[in-house]
């Protein structure tokens, strides 16, 4: 059968995009946030046209590379708002590959759907403000409990899983940490990202944090999650 899944670019070879394990990652285009300080607007929202890969076709091409590649991360955009997800990552399982997700976990049910089908084994769930900010910052009206119950059906999982967030002068400040924190405490592992100007073209004149401010996020992080890892 045919997966209806838009690949819009792929690596071959990342070593650190899946902990531990020696990974391709696959890119799907849409999201159905706004963020002004997201790092992919061209991919997510402005909608240009890009060459596509067949997914049958990069089965293939993953297919040879098993025993040297372990896992296959799928990211976007935001890959839960595509039907055809779900056909590709049992294809990738089948195969043999391990499957991680890079997901805002706006859509449980699709989150409930790939759990209860074990179809994925590392969810990084990026978190882009306090549950009660989301609408704001996210320039998305989330479903009253949506966020909520994405994050109880994968704490409750036996997969493995993060949450990253990546704090944006003028957007986020040490009070938004901590509610996060708290909202999450418990969890397994935090990984505070550091924000890249050149990246974001609607904040590309923000100046980031420093290094000691990013530490100071992880500092107030440190006492609600089993690990905290700052990437400056």
């Amino acid at each position: 059968m045919r997966i209806d899944l838009p690949i819009v670019g792929y690596r071959m070879l990342s070593l650190s995009d899946y902990p531990g394990c020696l990974s391709a990652s696959v890119t799907v285009p849409g999201c159905n946030f706004r963020c002004p300080f997201c790092p992919k607007l061209d991919l997510v929202h402005h909608h240009i046209p890009m060459p596509k890969t067949p997914p049958d076709g990069l089965l293939e091409v993953l297919w040879p590379r098993l025993g040297f590649l372990d896992a296959v991360s799928v990211t976007g955009g935001e890959p839960l708002l595509h039907r055809g997800l779900p056909p590709f990552l049992e294809d990738l399982r089948r195969m043999g590959f391990r499957t991680k997700l890079d997901t805002n976990a706006s859509r449980p049910g699709m989150l409930r759907h790939l759990v209860d089908r074990g179809l994925v084994d590392y969810f990084s769930v990026r978190i882009v403000a306090p549950l009660d900010r989301y609408t704001e910052v996210a320039r998305y009206k989330v479903k009253p409990g949506a966020m909520e119950q994405s994050i109880q059906i994968i704490r409750r999982s036996k997969v493995q899983y993060e949450f990253t967030f990546t704090p944006v002068p003028g957007f986020h400040d040490h009070d938004d940490m901590l509610a996060i924190a708290s909202t999450l405490a418990g969890s397994r592992r935090m990984v505070i990202r550091s924000f890249k100007p050149d990246e974001a073209e609607e904040c590309g004149d923000l100046e980031p944090f420093s290094v000691s401010e990013l530490d100071q996020y992880g500092d107030l992080a440190a006492p609600y999650f089993g690990e905290v890892l700052v990437e400056h």
